[in-house]
C-alpha cells in the first residue's frame, strides 16, 4: 500500500490490476480512492476477489486473462492447487511449461486484448499493475505496439524470469525495447 501511495494516487484516478488474484492490490488501490478495474481469470481466486471487494462502488471486476488478443486460452493450475484452490491460485498460469503448474490440469478462460481495453477507456490510466505469471512480455509489447502505453502513467510489472528461465531472453529483449523507446521510467519491472 505504501508503494502505491508513493505514486500519488488520488480519488478518481483510474487503476488497472491485472492478475488481481484475491484482491490485495485491488483493495489497496480502492482505499486510496482509485477507480479500479481488476482482472483475474482463476475462478477460485475470482470468487474470493468478488467476496472481498465486489461490493465496493469504485471496483470493477473482470473474470478474464489479460493478453494481446481477444480469445479463449487455457489457464493451468498450480500442481498443489487440489489441496487448496485459493491459496495456490497465485501460481496458476497461461504458460503450460511454467515449473509449478500441472500441464494436465487446466480450464478454458476468456482472454482480452489489454491494449484495446486501455484505448477504449474514456480517460488515461494512473497506474497499471501487471502480474500475470509469465505473459507479461506479450502484454507489454502489445501495449507499446498499440500506443496504449501512452495512456498509462506508470506500469508496475513482476517479471517471472527468475523462476521461469525460458523467459530470460524475453525479459532481456523487453528491457532493451523499453530503454530504446524511453519507457524504462514508466514501466517498472521490479514489482513483487
Amino acid at each position: 500500500e505504501r508503494r502505491l501511495a508513493e505514486l500519488g494516487i488520488r480519488p478518481g484516478d483510474l487503476a488497472l490490476d491485472c492478475g488481481a488474484n484475491v484482491g490485495t492490490v485491488t483493495e489497496a488501490l480502492a482505499r486510496l480512492g482509485a477507480e479500479v478495474h481488476a482482472f483475474e481469470p482463476n475462478p477460485h481466486a475470482y470468487e474470493e476477489l468478488e467476496r472481498r471487494v465486489g461490493s465496493l462502488p469504485n471496483v470493477h471486476l473482470h473474470p478474464v486473462a489479460v493478453l494481446d488478443r481477444d480469445e479463449g486460452v487455457r489457464l493451468y493450475f498450480h500442481r498443489n492447487s487440489a489441496s487448496d484452490e485459493v491459496a495456490w491460485s497465485v501460481g496458476s498460469s497461461l504458460v503450460p511449461t511454467k515449473g509449478n503448474v500441472d500441464p494436465d490440469r487446466y480450464i478454458e478462460v476468456r482472454g482480452i486484448d489489454l491494449g484495446r481495453f486501455v484505448l477504449d477507456l474514456e480517460c488515461s490510466v494512473k497506474v497499471a499493475k501487471i502480474d500475470v505469471e509469465g505473459v507479461e512480455h506479450i502484454v507489454l509489447h502489445r501495449l507499446i505496439d498499440s500506443g496504449a502505453i501512452d495512456r498509462i502513467e506508470t506500469v508496475l510489472v513482476e517479471v517471472h524470469d527468475a523462476h521461469m528461465p525460458m523467459l530470460r531472453e524475453d525479459t532481456r529483449r523487453l528491457v532493451e525495447r523499453l530503454r530504446a523507446e524511453g519507457l524504462e521510467r514508466k514501466v517498472r519491472l521490479d514489482w513483487s
